[in-house]
């Protein structure tokens, strides 16, 4: 069954979550794992592109549809649609993905401002009121 895991800082910087979001890539990539970013939109998914090329150095990643996207360890992507990846989804959007079965674990980051954090709650009831089992990870605020 699908794992659910909630990383929950209290750094509430308006680029909190997109540091946990390089901390969690940071990790899996050594470890082998594929990471599937969900975005909530097309927008959002060119930004993270984006980021990820200038902001967190060298990612290999693409975007999910593109040419040997498949190949990469990190993909980004929008809808209802995840392809063949299966490993770990990362929800990067303020709902719960469609194809969220498909994954043998959803991670859910949880830091910034509050209206995302009240977001993260809703989703945390949903996924505990669809029976999944949920774990909460507090990690400490990284240093400024």
């Amino acid at each position: 069954m699908t794992e659910v895991w909630f990383y929950i800082s209290e750094d509430s910087r308006p680029d909190a979550r997109a540091r946990l979001l390089q901390r969690l890539i940071e990790r899996a990539l050594p470890a082998n794992r594929q990471l599937y970013l969900q975005s909530s939109d097309s927008d959002q998914a060119r930004k993270v592109d984006d980021w990820l090329w200038q902001e967190s150095g060298f990612i290999p990643h693409g975007l999910a549809g593109e040419e040997y996207s498949q190949l990469q360890p990190v993909v980004i992507g929008s809808g209802d649609s995840a392809g063949e990846h299966s490993d770990i989804l990362v929800n990067l959007d303020q709902r719960i993905p469609p194809h969220i079965d498909q994954f043998k674990r959803i991670i859910e980051l949880v830091a910034g401002p509050e209206d995302q954090r009240q977001s993260a709650r809703d989703r945390w009831k949903s996924y505990r009121d669809r029976g999944y089992p949920v774990t909460k990870h507090e990690l400490p605020r990284e240093p400024v």
